[in-house]
C-alpha cells in the first residue's frame, strides 16, 4: 500500500469546520434548471463550465443529502480527513483520482465510470495525480442531527475516533 508522504498532513494541527469553507457559494438553487418541491435538476457539463476557478460546486442542498462536484486540477491534494456522521460517494466523471485511506488496501486510483462509497466517519484522502483536470460528482449523506464539526483532520492513530464528534 502507498501511504501519502507525512507532509500531506502537516495541517492535522488545524481542526476545520467545512460549514465555514469552500463551500461552493449559497446559490446552488441558481445553478438548477427545474426546482420543484419534489425535484432539482442539473446539468454537470453547464456546472463544470461555468465554475470560475471554483473547486467545489454546491448543486442540490436538501435535508438529508447534498450533491457536489469537485474539480482537481493536476497536484490537488486533500489533507487526511473525515467528516463525523456524513457518507460520501465520488463519481469520477472524467480523468482519475487516488484515494488513500489509513488502513491496509486503502489505496486505490479510479478511472472514469467508477466510484468509491465512504461510510460515515471514515478517513480519506483524495488526490489528482494526475496531468488532467480530474471531475467528481460527489453526493454527500447529512446526520440527523448535526456533528459537533463537519471536518476532522487526521492526528494518527492515537487521534480522536471521529465518531466521537457525532451526533454532538
Amino acid at each position: 500500500m502507498s501511504t501519502p508522504s507525512a507532509n500531506t498532513l502537516d495541517t492535522s494541527h488545524v481542526l476545520r469546520d467545512d460549514r465555514f469553507e469552500g463551500q461552493g457559494g449559497s446559490n446552488h438553487e441558481d445553478r438548477q434548471k427545474l426546482h420543484t418541491k419534489g425535484w432539482q435538476v442539473v446539468s454537470i457539463p453547464d456546472n463544470i463550465e461555468t465554475a470560475g476557478g471554483k473547486t467545489f460546486v454546491r448543486l442540490t442542498d436538501n435535508r438529508h443529502s447534498t450533491a457536489i462536484i469537485n474539480l482537481y486540477p493536476p497536484g490537488k491534494r486533500d489533507e487526511m480527513h473525515c467528516h463525523p456522521g456524513f457518507e460520501h460517494l465520488f463519481y469520477v466523471v472524467q480523468g482519475e483520482l487516488h484515494i488513500y485511506g489509513i488502513n491496509e488496501g486503502e489505496d486505490i486510483v479510479l478511472h472514469p465510470g467508477e466510484l468509491v462509497h465512504i461510510n460515515a466517519s471514515y478517513y480519506y484522502q483524495l488526490a489528482n495525480e494526475s496531468d488532467e483536470l480530474t471531475v467528481l460528482y460527489q453526493v454527500e449523506t447529512k446526520p440527523a442531527k448535526p456533528p459537533k464539526l463537519t471536518r476532522y483532520s487526521y492526528r494518527g492513530k492515537d487521534s480522536l475516533d471521529a465518531e466521537t464528534l457525532e451526533n454532538g
